[in-house]
């Protein structure tokens, strides 16, 4: 059952009136089913929107991950690598301040086919490093040979290591942050509709409020007790053109499903499609803020 279908069984609904559970304090009475037996989750299209936007965020993550360790790898690569090494010679030292204290260290190095000088540089002050005069031994970069790493003096590499390895790890943190805020929505509306049927209600309108693409409606219904209950119901504002553009005080009626802890699929005439949004009864509190 898409949501077409109950937006055009909306006129013929039929049914004895039944329970519907919103919260745990909270249970309407609804107008019955609009057209069968059918599954919310299953009709309300959102099952594959949500699944594609889950694979959509597991393969971010992957390519993330891929990408930092790419990176990392090229950057560690002094590590890890059999590079050629030769003798060198620290002819002198030079310390500055740039965002950290930085000394670079020029070599002669002794390799063929004629000595040269290379320039090292790193986080590090030059009293950590070798001093004019000193013997080292240094390992030569095959693709640069002018990248150098004097063999145990390694700190000043893990330092500009670092920054760069940091970096590139920001695009594997919000990924995982995508999957995650996506993963908990799709179980959120799986959890609503999973194995729920539509159910009509029929509600007046009292207010809304419009935040940062989402809207919140306050609503009265009649509870199982026959009673008007004030309750809210909030989503994406695009996907409730009934709740954005309400009137005070007009009736409509829509079709919600949910697990009775609040978490509900709605789905109104026009809208297009179902959204996962919240339900609640506010206290007496926030029904005087409301007022």
């Amino acid at each position: 059952m898409g949501t077409e279908t109950v937006g055009e069984a909306g006129a013929d609904m039929v049914g004895e009136p039944e329970i519907l559970p919103l919260t745990k304090d909270l249970c309407l009475l609804s107008d019955g089913r609009p057209s069968g037996n059918g599954m919310a989750w299953v009709g309300s299209g959102l099952r594959p929107r949500l699944l594609r936007r889950l694979w959509v965020a597991g393969a971010l993550v992957v390519t993330a991950v891929s990408i930092w360790g790419a990176g990392f790898w090229v950057l560690t690569r002094p590590f890890h690598e059999d590079w050629p090494r030769t003798g060198a010679t620290v002819v002198r030292n030079h310390e500055f301040n740039a965002k950290g204290t930085h000394c670079e260290v020029y070599l002669s190095l002794a390799s063929v086919p004629e000595p040269r000088t290379v320039m090292f540089s790193g986080y590090a002050p030059c009293s950590e490093l070798p001093s004019p005069g000193a013997t080292v031994t240094v390992s030569m970069d095959p693709w640069d040979p002018s990248a150098v790493r004097i063999i145990g003096y390694d700190a000043p590499l893990w330092g500009d290591i670092g920054l760069p390895a940091t970096l590139l790890v920001q695009p594997v943190l919000w990924a995982c942050v995508f999957f995650l805020v996506t993963g908990a929505r799709f179980r959120r509306a799986r959890k609503a509709g999973g194995g729920q049927p539509w159910r009509a209600v029929t509600a007046r309108f009292i207010s809304r409020r419009v935040y940062r693409g989402g809207v919140s409606a306050r609503l009265w219904a009649l509870d199982t007790d026959g009673k008007e209950r004030t309750f809210v119901l909030s989503g994406p504002a695009n996907a409730l053109p009934g709740f954005t553009n309400g009137r005070p005080g007009t009736s409509m009626t829509f079709w919600l499903a949910g697990d009775g802890f609040g978490n509900v699929l709605i789905s109104q005439p026009g809208a297009g499609g179902a959204t996962l949004g919240r339900a609640y009864a506010p206290n007496e509190f926030e029904l005087r803020a409301m007022a």
